[in-house]
């Protein structure tokens, strides 16, 4: 398969996650909404099935459905063939396509983010009319993650165990799955399954970003968004959803080579 598709699916697919997945957000916290209020399990199904619908479609085009480069790069460890992952596409080297499905899932979650601003524009508006902090808060909220209680070490360490049980599921399917006639819809309906259940058992503590690109491409979207009184963007928090998701990928992805 040519490394198009490759490419094309993981960009179309993170935008989808992130219009999808920050889209429930937007549709709970921001007022005016017809689901403001729905509350966390809304934003938590929401989430879910957001990973769920983006991979299914990803997954009949003949993509990777990875959407996070913590994925990304648990795959490419532990892939023992030295094709680092993508030994299904041609066109590039192993490596080559390695860096640029990483760059294009920013690129892709960065668009998705954009897109949500646009068509909640009028909501995000009419939340920051308060300029209440409160208010300011579900703006970056629709945007990035916001930990409950600020403690690093707690919050780096739930961010890499949500990590890493999303990691071990991927890559125990594509371990021992592979040759049992299960249909290829089954492993996007298994990160789905896992994505809720992450998000209802520790997403209470700092919003299981679980993902780099879901809370930094966002994040920057929030800091570039030309609206008043948007309040901060908090970037001394960015480092916990980008570093623990990553390694955790590291991680674990060494962990599958041995």
């Amino acid at each position: 398969m040519n490394w198009s598709v490759l490419i094309l699916t993981e960009l179309f697919g993170t935008a989808l996650l992130i219009i999808l997945g920050n889209g429930i957000v937007a549709n709970v916290v921001l007022k005016g909404t017809k689901g403001n209020n729905s509350g966390f399990l809304a934003i938590t199904v929401g989430w879910a099935l957001a990973v769920l619908t983006a991979a299914l479609i990803a997954n009949a085009f003949g993509g990777v459905a990875h959407f996070n480069p913590a994925v990304t790069i648990a795959i490419a460890i532990s892939d023992k063939t030295k094709n680092l992952g993508f030994g299904a596409y041609t066109g590039l080297s192993p490596v080559a396509m390695l860096f640029l499905v990483i760059l294009i899932q920013f690129i892709g979650a960065v668009l998705g983010q954009i897109i949500v601003n646009f068509v909640y524009y009028k909501h995000i508006k009419k939340t920051l009319e308060s300029v209440k902090v409160e208010d300011q808060a579900n703006v970056l909220a629709m945007h990035s993650t916001i930990p409950t209680e600020r403690n690093p070490l707690l919050n780096f360490a739930m961010e890499f165990l949500g990590t890493t049980v999303l990691i071990v599921a991927i890559l125990s399917f594509g371990k021992f799955a592979n040759g049992s006639g299960l249909p290829n819809f089954y492993g996007p309906i298994l990160v789905g399954t896992t994505i809720l259940a992450i998000g209802l058992s520790l997403g209470g503590t700092t919003g299981y970003a679980i993902n780099p690109y879901r809370d930094l491409a966002p994040r920057l979207v929030h800091s570039l968004m030309p609206i008043k009184n948007k309040g901060t963007s908090d970037w001394k928090y960015s480092w916990v959803p980008v570093l623990a998701p990553l390694l955790a990928g590291v991680t674990v992805g060494l962990l599958f080579l041995i």
